[in-house]
């Protein structure tokens, strides 16, 4: 009788590219199957958590420079919420520049100017704002991935932010931004899957705040700091709700671990997600 050989298991999936879209001014509370039908999708693609927050600082700049810092607004010095080059960049590393350090390629596709603050010299390879609104964005963005492939990149939607300042959080227009900003989506993850890579890459979903009337700026939590976090990708199970709750600074956190870095010494969030190596 012949012996069998013993099976060897097949090695796990690993990360090998991360891709962070965040939707400026996108409250959790807004993403039904009526009017985000891709991000419902994806939901059931990944895993949600079953509630995220933002800094109480819940302005464009200061939360973004937390969720891809990993540190308070205190630490990162990025208090202001308008591009002023004279000020300089963060103040802190980022993921950017632990991913560059590491041999990386990192990329931001954005819609607005003053995210360049958390582009720190020699951090980003490929910097770029072609539209304000996320029709230009998504296409650069999905473009960009299809032609680099980089390791790291983030992605930035301005819709329903400035469609919620002109004219109110969950009015007829924000709805309307949402829905744009759906179909955005869409664009990006498509390029994502059809690209060889796309088994390989993780997909992190979030916002930098949420909002109420036409402000998100006043502390009230239930409807300024409360984002979606939403995650897709190797070692990610497909409609999951987290164990546990999350925070903006997680993303950064989540975001090296899957690229196979350690955390920074001053982050204080932590991996959301388990990557096996």
């Amino acid at each position: 009788m012949i012996a069998k050989k013993p099976s060897i298991a097949a090695k796990p999936i690993v990360p090998r590219h991360v891709v962070i879209i965040s939707e400026d001014g996108m409250r959790p509370d807004v993403l039904t199957e009526a009017v985000a039908p891709r991000h419902v999708k994806l939901m059931s693609e990944g895993a949600i958590a079953p509630h995220a927050e933002t800094i109480p600082e819940s302005d464009t700049l200061p939360s973004h420079a937390s969720m891809l810092s990993g540190v308070g607004a205190n630490a990162h010095g990025l208090w202001w919420n308008s591009y002023q080059a004279q000020r300089g960049f963060i103040h802190v590393p980022t993921i950017f520049s632990a991913a560059h350090d590491a041999g990386l390629s990192t990329a931001m596709i954005v819609g607005k100017p003053k995210l360049r603050h958390i582009a720190s010299p020699g951090t980003v390879d490929h910097f770029e704002r072609p539209s304000y609104l996320c029709g230009g964005v998504a296409k650069r963005a999905g473009e960009y991935f299809t032609e680099a492939k980089p390791d790291l990149m983030f992605v930035h939607f301005s819709d329903p932010d400035e469609y919620g300042h002109s004219h109110g959080w969950m009015s007829k227009e924000y709805i309307t931004a949402v829905k744009h900003s759906d179909t955005c989506l869409a664009t990006v993850l498509a390029a994502i899957d059809a690209s060889p890579d796309a088994a390989s890459t993780l997909v992190i979903v979030t916002a930098d705040h949420g909002g109420h009337g036409t402000k998100h700026s006043g502390g009230h939590a239930s409807v300024d700091r409360d984002i979606p976090w939403i995650v897709r990708g190797p070692g990610v199970g497909h409609g999951v709700t987290l164990a546990s709750n999350v925070e903006t600074v997680d993303t950064a956190a989540t975001t090296l671990a899957a690229l196979g870095l350690p955390a920074l010494p001053h982050m204080l969030g932590s991996a959301r997600v388990t990557f096996t190596r």
